[in-house]
């Protein structure tokens, strides 16, 4: 029974080798690495400095001394050192000493796994498996369960297999004998990060509320402050702000009462909390961590670096979200389970910047996302970004982004630009000219279809009843003709098959705005913005039913390039603010007050010839008037 604490008192009275070993194992899963560590270094001093009983047939203090300190040396990162304790084991040892050798390797698992490159992670495999097959020949079911929850995490979890690491980390859980709940309850926030990741957010939170039980009942302020951070993850990939920002603030209380706050670990913990707290659009709450971190561990450290771009290229600065992702590319540090998130995320800062490479960028996201296991990785670890980008990667022919526009339903309708239609398995249908194109476009326009009266106003107003619906039963004739099942008669009403239609998916999103705030509005702004590909049915500007949704559509779109013009304008972002004056400026050409915008944007960006001269053209304009 490990007592409540371990002070140097108390190991002084312990020259026994083998109990120390003993301590030391059972402080590793409750996560007690001070204390684990001043053990070690009580056995070491008891090693060197008095004469001990010889180690028993297969047991040897100093191989297992070094194998004990190769594993906290490989959590700390301290990586050549851990591989030199390694080899050190793995090359004094005999076939006899099987605990040593054992250790030995899942040291070595995780000290390879941490350095990341294809090479490294395929050698922590093969030694995760080893060392697993080595603890269930001691047998030593905890260790057997280690290993194999190592294996999942840090061999596939963090290098983009989350299928794999799922079924491993299950496998491990089922390992743990009955005796080792607190273990098993340890294990659980790691099985529920890749549920989490997964989108499977309520098989994470009933795993991650089973462990707040057992804690509740044996106390552990590490592993529950691991737990809370798991909810909090959760909270956030349900885009639940007042849950994320209640579960962050508990789990940093916790985490501020263990001894690793002010660590690397303490860090991770920090910047971790900003982003999931920027992710639900708490702007405040979110920079006062990442400054915070900044401050501990400058700008330079990696992650903050990785934390920085990320919130940076939500809605900060797409510009300078480019040089920072740029720049981590450069570093090749990053985990490959992150990859997909850095490449849509790339791809959403080019959108913002009005390059014109946003949508190959974006597809090769979702590639990643489901080399990851599913498209959900993306779909929940970023869903309005995933969900802005998809149209444009499916403009590039990603079969995967359809998939998720989709959602099953059979066509793809877009309005915006060019009219076109494109089927699930990505066809396009060619629509008739005339009439029968004409009615698929306003029924895409009516989400939930026209009555058929309605219909005979618009395209055949002064014939009688009796003519018109002859007329409209070749209309529907011929366009089933040329494109299939693609209107739908429901009594004596007409609509569309199930669509994804950017018009409709436009108007959504402009709603979702309006009831946001600060930046989370900026980037759902984007997300409408990004839907928006042109004008709206340029091939039908006489039509009347096709007017009111025209002048809202232009309305909104107007109304949100000022939002995202009065953002940049307040975060000093001066060529964001001009990117959307000058698109809002296209729309309406005689607007003063925009002109007057972008000229003080000009200005700020030291291109004061540009501003001088658009001033000139509204006095000259005011001076005509």
């Amino acid at each position: 029974m490990i007592p409540a604490e371990i002070t140097d008192e108390t190991l002084a009275e312990i020259a026994d080798p083998a109990k120390l070993l003993s301590v030391a194992w059972d402080l590793e899963p409750l996560g007690r690495w001070t204390e684990r560590s001043a053990t070690l270094d009580r056995l070491e001093r008891v090693l060197r400095a008095t004469p001990v009983s010889p180690a028993p047939p297969g047991r040897s203090w100093e191989l297992e001394l070094d194998a004990e300190r190769a594993i906290d040396t490989g959590r700390g990162r301290r990586l050549e050192e851990a591989a030199a304790l390694v080899e050190r084991v793995l090359r004094d040892a005999d076939p006899s000493h099987r605990t040593a050798i054992a250790r030995a390797l899942l040291a070595r698992g995780q000290a390879l796994s941490w350095i990341g490159t294809d090479d490294s992670v395929r050698a922590a495999r093969r030694a995760f498996t080893e060392a697993a097959s080595r603890f269930g020949e001691l047998p030593n079911r905890d260790w057997q369960a280690s290993a194999l929850l190592r294996h999942g995490y840090s061999g596939w979890y963090q290098h983009g297999d989350l299928v794999v690491a799922e079924q491993l980390i299950a496998q491990a859980l089922a390992t743990y004998p009955p005796e080792s709940a607190g273990r098993r309850a340890g294990a659980l926030g790691s099985y529920a990060d890749v549920l989490t990741d997964l989108g499977e957010l309520d098989r994470a939170e009933a795993v991650l509320h089973e462990a707040l039980a057992h804690f509740a009942l044996h106390p552990n302020p590490h592993r529950a402050s691991e737990v809370t951070w798991g909810l909090a993850r959760v909270a956030a990939a349900r885009g639940d702000a007042r849950g994320t920002e209640r579960l962050v603030r508990e789990a940093e209380i916790e985490a501020s009462r263990s001894e690793w706050y002010g660590t690397h670990i303490g860090l991770s913990s920090r910047l971790e909390g900003a982003e999931l707290l920027d992710r639900v659009g708490l702007d405040d709450l979110a920079r006062s961590r990442f400054e915070a971190a900044v401050e501990q561990a400058g700008e330079a450290d990696e992650e903050v670096m990785q934390t920085g771009a990320v919130m940076t290229a939500r809605s900060g600065d797409p510009w300078r979200a480019l040089e920072l992702l740029q720049e981590l590319a450069r570093c090749n540090w990053i985990e490959k389970r992150a990859v997909w998130r850095h490449t849509l995320l790339t791809a959403w800062a080019t959108y913002r910047a009005g390059r014109g490479d946003a949508a190959p960028i974006a597809a090769r996201a979702f590639e990643q996302a489901v080399g990851c296991g599913t498209v959900r990785v993306a779909t929940v670890g970023e869903p309005d970004i995933a969900a802005a980008l998809a149209p444009l990667a499916e403009t590039v022919g990603s079969s995967i982004a359809r998939e998720l526009m989709l959602d099953g339903r059979e066509v793809v309708v877009r309005l915006f630009g060019t009219p076109e239609v494109t089927r699930a398995d990505g066809a396009p249908v060619a629509l008739p000219p005339g009439k029968p194109g004409e009615l698929v476009r306003m029924l895409a326009v009516h989400g939930h279809g026209l009555a058929v009266e309605v219909v005979l106003e618009a395209f055949f107003p002064e014939v009688p009843p009796t003519t018109g619906r002859h007329r409209l039963r070749q209309v529907l004739t011929r366009l089933r003709a040329a494109t299939g099942e693609l209107v739908v008669r429901d009594g004596d009403n007409l609509r569309l098959v199930p669509a994804w239609v950017d018009l409709r998916e436009f108007r959504r999103a402009s709603e979702r705005v309006r009831a946001a705030r600060g930046s989370r509005a900026t980037q759902l702004a984007y997300a409408a913005l990004a839907l928006r590909t042109g004008p709206l049915l340029p091939g039908d500007p006489y039509t009347e039913w096709a007017r009111e949704a025209r002048d809202q559509a232009e309305f909104r779109y107007l109304e949100l390039l000022d939002l995202v013009a009065d953002s940049a304008s307040v975060r000093g972002s001066h060529q964001e603010a001009l990117t959307a004056l000058e698109a809002a400026l296209a729309e309406e050409p005689d607007d003063d007050e925009r002109r007057t915008a972008m000229a003080e944007h000009l200005d700020a960006l030291g291109r004061h010839r540009a501003a001088r001269h658009l001033l000139g053209e509204l006095d000259e304009t005011a001076s005509a008037d």
